[in-house]
Protein backbone atom coordinates (compact mmCIF):
# COMPACT_ATOMS: atom_id res chain seq x y z
CA UNK A 1 0.00 0.00 0.00
CA UNK A 2 1.13 3.40 -0.98
CA UNK A 3 0.25 7.08 -0.04
CA UNK A 4 0.91 9.97 -1.19
CA UNK A 5 2.83 12.73 1.07
CA UNK A 6 3.05 15.51 -1.54
CA UNK A 7 6.00 17.20 -3.15
CA UNK A 8 9.39 17.97 -1.50
CA UNK A 9 9.08 21.09 -0.29
CA UNK A 10 12.37 21.36 1.47
CA UNK A 11 15.58 19.27 2.96
CA UNK A 12 17.46 19.55 6.36
CA UNK A 13 21.53 18.87 6.22
CA UNK A 14 24.49 18.46 8.99
CA UNK A 15 26.71 21.23 7.32
CA UNK A 16 29.43 20.50 8.71
CA UNK A 17 30.13 17.36 6.49
CA UNK A 18 27.35 18.28 3.29
CA UNK A 19 25.05 15.13 3.99
CA UNK A 20 21.28 15.44 3.76
CA UNK A 21 19.77 14.37 6.86
CA UNK A 22 15.92 14.75 6.17
CA UNK A 23 13.48 15.05 3.30
CA UNK A 24 10.41 18.02 4.04
CA UNK A 25 6.84 17.78 2.78
CA UNK A 26 4.00 19.86 3.34
CA UNK A 27 1.09 17.99 4.93
CA UNK A 28 -0.42 16.90 8.62
CA UNK A 29 0.99 13.23 9.62
CA UNK A 30 1.79 12.21 13.45
CA UNK A 31 3.35 9.47 12.24
CA UNK A 32 6.46 11.28 11.00
CA UNK A 33 6.37 14.80 12.45
CA UNK A 34 9.26 15.75 14.70
CA UNK A 35 8.73 19.16 15.26
CA UNK A 36 5.14 19.65 17.05
CA UNK A 37 3.25 22.34 16.20
CA UNK A 38 4.33 22.09 12.58
CA UNK A 39 2.50 20.89 9.68
CA UNK A 40 5.10 19.92 7.93
CA UNK A 41 6.27 16.17 7.86
CA UNK A 42 9.59 15.38 8.58
CA UNK A 43 10.83 12.01 6.81
CA UNK A 44 14.55 10.98 8.10
CA UNK A 45 16.89 10.17 5.21
CA UNK A 46 17.44 6.99 6.85
CA UNK A 47 14.18 6.01 5.88
CA UNK A 48 13.95 6.81 2.03
CA UNK A 49 14.34 3.28 0.02
CA UNK A 50 14.39 4.56 -3.37
CA UNK A 51 14.63 8.25 -5.77
CA UNK A 52 13.06 7.94 -9.02
CA UNK A 53 12.23 10.76 -11.22
CA UNK A 54 8.74 11.42 -10.05
CA UNK A 55 8.31 9.58 -6.69
CA UNK A 56 10.42 9.05 -3.77
CA UNK A 57 9.71 5.82 -1.70
CA UNK A 58 10.21 5.51 2.18
CA UNK A 59 9.48 2.87 4.60
CA UNK A 60 6.91 4.19 7.67
CA UNK A 61 7.04 2.09 10.72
Amino acid sequence: MGEDFGYVQDVTADLESGIITSIIVPGTNSKLNIFAGNNDIVIPWKNIRCIGEDIILVEIQ
